[in-house]
């Protein structure tokens, strides 16, 4: 069965911009749910959990057709949450080679993407994510998606996810969402998206 993150932080690390008890909240009353029930619905199928999360959406054909809307549900629950998770750092750090520069070619600079971002984040209607996501040849995208809708799903692979849900703020700011935003701007944890990047871009270049 697919395991849980492990955290690189405390639950406390972001405090104030986010409490302590959201974030716990989050990612045991939320993220380890959704794990649950994907765990579970798998099994169900005698699923051999031979590949990656990931992968599922392009394997979701293998299912029977009545299952699968809720495995990709619960999917992206656990991956939209993990990435989510580990988007975000109490220990800002400069942004690292290759994606600054991807960044300010795409955006004009980290600073201009943040402001982008996270206005399309506030843009997003309901509930869902904002995401930067990397595209099949290799450029950088941002989208917002509904609900638990993954990048995967359009064939793109993301780097950074955020939350915005109201389980992921509500408790600190009520319907500010804005504000929440505003408060986690510097947060983003870029070590870990260059990670991602660099890793995506060698897949492609081997392909």
């Amino acid at each position: 069965m697919y395991q849980p993150i492990q955290l690189s932080y405390n639950f406390k690390d972001f405090v104030p911009a986010l409490s302590e008890r959201t974030l716990k909240n989050h990612y045991e009353g939320h993220y380890l749910r959704y794990l649950k029930q994907l765990n579970q619905l798998l099994a169900n199928q005698n699923f051999s959990f031979s590949y990656p999360a990931s992968a599922l959406y392009r394997n979701i054909d293998a299912f029977p057709i009545v299952v699968r809307d809720d495995i990709l549900f619960q999917a992206g629950g656990v991956l939209n949450h993990e990435l989510y998770f580990q988007s975000i750092s109490p220990k800002r750090l400069e942004v690292p080679e290759p994606l600054k520069s991807k960044l300010t070619e795409k955006f004009g600079g980290v600073e201009q993407f943040e402001d982008r971002f996270f206005s399309l984040a506030d843009e997003l209607p309901g509930s869902g994510y904002t995401f930067l996501a990397v595209n099949a040849s290799g450029d950088l995208t941002l989208l917002n998606l509904a609900n638990q809708d993954s990048p995967y799903m359009f064939h793109m692979i993301p780097i950074l996810a955020f939350d915005v849900w109201e389980h992921s703020y509500y408790l600190d700011y009520l319907n500010h969402r804005a504000q929440y935003l505003e408060n986690m701007i510097p947060f983003l944890d870029y070590s870990h998206m260059n990670l991602l990047y660099e890793e995506i871009l060698k897949q492609q270049k081997s392909v």
